[in-house]
């Protein structure tokens, strides 16, 4: 009995003794633990270094859609080197870069070396990142400043109100104040880009630090001069109107006035052709027909509530002094052509050639519309070397389903409030140029 009951109280003391019991399963799950806590951090590892590399790589491909003039190896070293800028992990990755113009595509693999799962001989794991970038054109620009640095390339001031809500403000400016707004009310527009800085409020944000967007009409071909046309020789359309009283006083109403323009009355039908001494529209019901019409030595002058027509027209103003004013209370509707040469431009300046080794100083001139009466201009004022001037007491192309600016620089102010919509389909003209080329985006 004495030995039976020591050997139970042994076993007794074993039973309620866990110390030992504890190393052991220690031992046992110890190792899986310190495994699984080590792939743990190889695996937060590794998303981090997707999460890095997968937004380096969508900068680069975004960026490298969307410059113009670049071969296919220097678009794909740009992305590689925006790529360099924006990536900050440690670990060495390498791109195969595809694509051109249109589309660029990234695929990105390295390798993240693992800390205790090398244990399990897994010594790295690869992370593989794709992306794919493509050009959208579906944003047009219809305000342009071609300004390469100048303060103030477009200019918001006094209670002038603009909105384009379906379209982009686009400036090339370098400068700090690139774009400039003092009006209550921001400006509006689908986007606003600046190269360089924007100053003032605007809706939605300004977009600084853009891609310059090129001259879509630089290299347009410059027409050719024709005879001068004689304004004496236009038809005259039977009509009562201000003419009656006027022609008493000037003949048939057509001739030079004061200035250096010659004058057009009432219902006076013009004639393409190039007109030598400037116009200078002073009457109502002057329809200008379809075609090309060179204006110079002079100024494009439309006042004294001037009433105009001119369907598929295009009005080019050529050399030193030639420059547009719209102004008192006139009502114009005029619309660019469908095709042709000059296919969806209402106004074309064509800068006058400087003196052999004298630079022009920009703006070379300033053409104004201050009407105070309607306005509907289907198609492009374009006046590459010049300042717009929108100043109006009325909307400015309220009335026009499609019209775009682009100048040298453009000035909004007065009471003007100007509605900018391209819709070019229902104008009856090509697509507005150019398209903003800062619009890319993903696709994978």
């Amino acid at each position: 009995m004495g030995l039976k009951n020591n050997i139970g109280q042994l076993a007794q003391k074993y039973r309620v003794d866990v110390q030992g019991q504890f190393a052991v399963i220690s031992a046992l799950i110890g190792l899986p633990l310190l495994l699984v806590g080590a792939a743990a951090v190889d695996i937060n590892r590794v998303h981090s270094q997707n999460s890095g590399v997968g937004a380096a790589i969508d900068a680069a491909a975004l960026a490298a859609v969307i410059p113009d003039n670049m071969s296919k190896a220097e678009r794909y070293a740009y992305a590689q080197s925006v790529f360099d800028r924006n990536y900050i992990g440690r670990d060495a990755v390498s791109l195969d870069i595809s694509g051109g113009r249109e589309r660029v595509d990234i695929v990105a693999t390295s390798q993240v070396p693992t800390t205790i799962s090398g244990i399990l001989g897994i010594d790295y794991i690869n992370v593989v990142e794709e992306t794919a970038a493509v050009l959208t054109r579906s944003d047009t620009v219809c305000v342009l400043a071609l300004d390469p640095s100048g303060e103030r390339a477009i200019e918001f001031s006094d209670r002038a109100a603009f909105n384009a809500p379906a379209c982009s403000v686009q400036v090339n400016s370098t400068s700090p104040f690139a774009m400039v707004s003092g009006v209550v009310t921001p400006p509006k527009a689908k986007s606003f880009c600046v190269v360089g800085i924007a100053q003032g409020d605007y809706n939605p944000y300004v977009k600084n630090a853009c891609t310059p967007i090129a001259d879509p009409y630089a290299n347009l071909p410059v027409p050719v001069d024709g005879a001068c046309v004689e304004v004496s020789t236009l038809r005259r359309v039977t009509g009562m109107g201000r003419g009656m009283g006027i022609a008493m006083g000037r003949g048939l109403g057509l001739g030079r006035g004061v200035g250096t323009e010659d004058i057009i009355e009432d219902n006076t039908v013009m004639r393409p052709g190039t007109y030598c001494n400037g116009l200078d529209i002073r009457g109502r019901n002057v329809t200008f027909p379809p075609g090309t019409y060179i204006v110079k030595g002079g100024k494009f002058r439309v006042r004294e509530q001037s009433e105009v027509d001119g369907q598929d027209v295009t009005f080019v103003l050529k050399g030193e002094g030639a420059s547009l004013s719209i102004e008192s209370d006139s009502q114009l509707s005029l619309k660019a052509p469908m095709t042709g040469t000059y296919a969806g431009l209402v106004f074309y300046q064509i800068p006058e050639n400087p003196a052999v080794g004298r630079k022009p100083d920009f703006p070379t001139d300033t053409s104004t519309i201050t009407s105070g009466g309607g306005l509907s201009i289907v198609g492009t004022a374009y006046f590459p070397s010049q300042e717009l001037s929108i100043s109006s007491d009325s909307p400015v192309a309220s009335q026009s389903p499609a019209t775009s600016f682009i100048a040298y620089r453009l000035k909004f102010s007065g009471r003007s409030n100007t509605q900018v919509r391209v819709d070019h389909e229902t104008g009856g003209i090509p697509p507005l140029l150019p398209r903003s080329d800062d619009g890319a985006r993903l696709v994978k």
